[in-house]
């Protein structure tokens, strides 16, 4: 048996490729990921007991009775602002969450919680600390050029069509990746091209404009009996005690189809809903 924090090895031969991630680690954590200078992605586990102690504290309907929110505080708050946040409203069986930050630049940690019926804030479990680019152009001043139609090309291979029916860990994971490969080449090409054409030319670097970004996503919830097998767009759904399941995709233009199909406990009986979503982007 392999100690503590070390990973055994996989036996020689073993094959993987049929293996996917799971949909939780058992283990009550929040993970904040910068996105883009107004942007932040927000992932979230709550375990069963991390909830059941939350029920013995504050009462067994306080997830009906209170808001479920994320809380989003800027570190450090601005002078003479103690403590500014920010709440966004989710669900917390969603387990991610899109966050349109305060502004650039900025360092932002987030908590999901509860805001209870007379105001107070019961926050579950804080993220890590992340640090927003600052949405201008770089004054650093040098004569390098960058050639990044390789990275494009890598660029297309992490496109948003990619998280359909993806888990909140592989959708984290691919944001990451995303994120570093965007800031790698767009700061690259920002400070290596147009500051060093702007510079030689004797021209002011262009003043920022007036911008407009929106982007779509789609959450799909419903209820199928206690115990029953059910899939969404051919990925397995997690069901809580009741019977009630949601889950999040991003949603890329054109078509996208997401079946859902229930199979009984027992195995004898089976309903199947065909719903199909249309995003056209202009």
């Amino acid at each position: 048996m392999p100690t503590s924090g070390v990973l055994a090895a996989e036996p020689a031969g073993t094959d993987i490729s049929g293996k996917t991630l799971p949909e939780g680690y058992g283990l009550t954590m929040a993970a904040l990921l910068p996105r883009d200078p107004e942007w932040m992605y927000a992932y979230w586990e709550i375990t069963a007991n991390t909830k059941a102690r939350i029920l013995r504290e504050l009462g067994a309907d306080i997830f009906e009775k209170a808001r479920q929110v994320l809380r989003v505080h800027e570190i450090p708050p601005p002078a003479g602002e103690g403590g500014r946040h920010f709440d966004v409203p989710v669900m917390l069986e969603a387990g991610s969450w899109y966050i349109n930050a305060a502004g650039p630049g900025r360092s932002y940690c987030a908590e999901p919680g509860l805001v209870l019926p007379d105001g107070a804030f019961f926050g579950i479990v804080r993220s890590n600390e992340v640090t927003l680019p600052a949405g201008e152009v770089s004054d650093v001043m040098d004569a390098k050029w960058l050639d990044v139609s390789g990275e494009f090309d890598r660029l297309l291979e992490l496109s948003g069509v990619e998280y359909i029916g993806k888990g909140s860990g592989e959708v984290a994971k691919s944001l990451a990746q995303r994120w570093e490969l965007l800031r790698s080449v767009f700061s690259r090409a920002a400070s290596w091209g147009v500051s060093s054409l702007s510079s030689r030319a004797g021209v002011k670097p262009p003043e920022k404009k007036f911008r407009l970004a929106a982007d779509c996503e789609i959450i799909l919830y419903g209820a199928a009996e206690p115990g029953a097998f059910v899939t969404v767009a051919g990925r397995k759904a997690r069901l809580d005690p009741d019977g009630t399941f949601s889950m999040r995709f991003a949603l890329p233009d054109g078509n996208t189809d997401m079946p859902v199909t229930a199979l009984s406990k027992d195995e004898k009986d089976s309903r199947r809903i065909g719903i199909s979503v249309t995003r056209l982007t202009e």
